[in-house]
């Protein structure tokens, strides 16, 4: 073997080995998430049901008086980040209607995007009553 060969096989093997290393350390993303997500302005309020192994969930989003229900549609799983898109269901507050909300939700920082709207999100202790 020459020389220019070792070195190669030792960059690559050292490369494979730092990988599975930086690999182990990362935190996956959990199959299941449920989360309580408020926005930056305290008017929005987020539960995120999300199934990450069967690519599926539920939002219920609260908005000055409005409480409504939407059932994730699409979602795409990127490393620690969830995106989706989430259509309308029901409303317990007499809306029939309401735009799909395309969000984003990164696990690492347990942030929640919804168009403009960031919203910071802790495990699911708020219970959405009131």
């Amino acid at each position: 073997m020459t020389i220019q060969f070792v070195t190669v096989v030792r960059f690559a093997l050292g490369s494979a080995v730092l990988l599975s290393m930086t690999a182990c350390n990362g935190k996956p993303l959990p199959l299941q998430i449920e989360k309580y997500c408020v926005s930056d302005t305290g008017l929005s309020k987020y539960w995120l049901t999300l199934n990450t192994s069967e690519r599926r969930g539920a939002i219920r989003y609260q908005y000055m008086g409005q409480d409504a229900r939407y059932v994730v549609k699409s979602m795409q799983i990127e490393g620690h980040k969830v995106n989706g898109r989430a259509d309308f269901v029901s409303s317990s507050t007499g809306e029939t209607r309401g735009n799909p909300i395309v969000f984003n939700y990164d696990d690492a920082t347990g942030t929640l995007i919804d168009g403009a709207a960031s919203a910071a999100c802790q495990n699911s202790q708020a219970s959405g009553k009131g």
